[in-house]
């Protein structure tokens, strides 16, 4: 038998897979190709619409209305600054003219010194005697007012009760005041004591002038003041007359401390009240209630005076004008009871 001969070319079908393996190469890329071109159109489009897309609105913020607060702010912070300098040169001018004042008050007090030293011993006591006699006709003027205003035609009139015949008062005494129709604790006997305790430190004040007016501490609402004179005492000695220095006590007189002092009498006779606790450590046998009684509290001081009677006291009555403080001095008179 013959050999078949072997083929010395390829088979066709061979070629036309070869076609169709690379037709489908070729397509696939094609489609790679067309995939991408219309995915990078698609990216392009989608970026330029968010390029055009409209921008978010941006808060709006009042610029003008927070200038005007601003400004507001710092017109206020300038006039207070103002203001402060205002009162800071008000303040200084104050000062510099009451140092002014001072230092003229300095200066005369110290050229009235200066002239009293100048005298002779002679012209010295003529200079002092000019002055207290300055004084006392100042002090009878005011007194002389005084009883004017005591003589005035007034309708109250005080009536006696049925008591013993009146009698200075030299035993325990306590005093009270009438004004306005109330009843007010007078603390005579402690302002007596700080008077006492006061007085020695102030005596080196009368070595350059003849009076000297000081203060005591308030008690009970009221406040005292005093004056203290230098006066000039003739001894009769053995080598003949002597003149001898020495302090005495002009006056001392209250003042108000407090506005509206004093209850009421009706709220004053009431039981537990000040007025009859006070009275109440006092005996009756020993003790005489002084009133100082003001023009417009005459009927109240004759009702107190008849309820302290019912209690056994002994009732000094001290009329005073209208104005007039309470006080005493050691040429005055004691009180006299009935």
């Amino acid at each position: 038998m013959k050999r078949r001969a072997g083929k010395t070319a390829e088979d066709p079908g061979h070629d036309s897979f070869l076609d169709v393996v690379a037709n489908l190469v070729g397509i696939l890329i094609i489609l790679v190709m067309v995939v991408g071109a219309q995915a990078q159109k698609g990216f392009i489009a989608q970026e330029k619409a968010r390029q055009t897309a409209a921008p978010e609105p941006v808060p709006t913020i009042d610029v003008a209305g927070a200038e005007a607060a601003a400004a507001s702010v710092e017109a206020s912070i300038s006039e207070l600054d103002q203001k402060i300098k205002d009162a800071s040169i008000e303040a200084a001018r104050r000062e510099a003219e009451r140092n002014r004042v001072q230092l003229l008050v300095t200066i005369a007090e110290q050229r009235l010194a200066e002239h009293r030293t100048a005298l002779d011993e002679q012209a010295r006591k003529s200079y002092d005697l000019v002055e207290q006699l300055s004084q006392a006709r100042a002090e009878m003027a005011r007194l002389d007012a005084s009883q004017t205003a005591l003589t005035k035609p007034s309708p109250a009139v005080l009536e006696h009760l049925p008591t013993p015949m009146a009698k200075t008062v030299f035993g325990r005494e306590i005093h009270f005041r009438l004004l306005g129709g109330k009843v007010a604790y007078v603390p005579w006997d402690e302002m007596l004591e700080r008077l006492k305790a006061d007085a020695p430190g102030h005596v080196g004040k009368l070595r350059d002038t003849a009076r000297a007016e000081m203060s005591l501490p308030v008690v009970n609402g009221f406040g005292a003041r005093y004056i203290l004179r230098r006066a000039e005492v003739e001894t009769q000695t053995r080598l003949g007359v002597a003149t001898q220095s020495r302090v005495e006590l002009e006056k001392l007189y209250f003042v108000d401390a407090e506005q509206n002092l004093g209850v009421p009498l009706a709220k004053a006779l009431e039981p537990g009240s000040e007025f009859r606790s006070r009275i109440g450590a006092m005996p009756p046998q020993q003790t005489t209630v002084t009133i100082w009684v003001y023009p417009d509290s005459f009927d109240e001081f004759r009702a107190l005076k008849a309820e302290l009677f019912k209690l056994g006291y002994l009732t000094a009555g001290r009329p005073l004008p209208a104005g007039h403080p309470i006080g005493g001095s050691p040429d005055g008179s004691r009180s006299s009871a009935e």
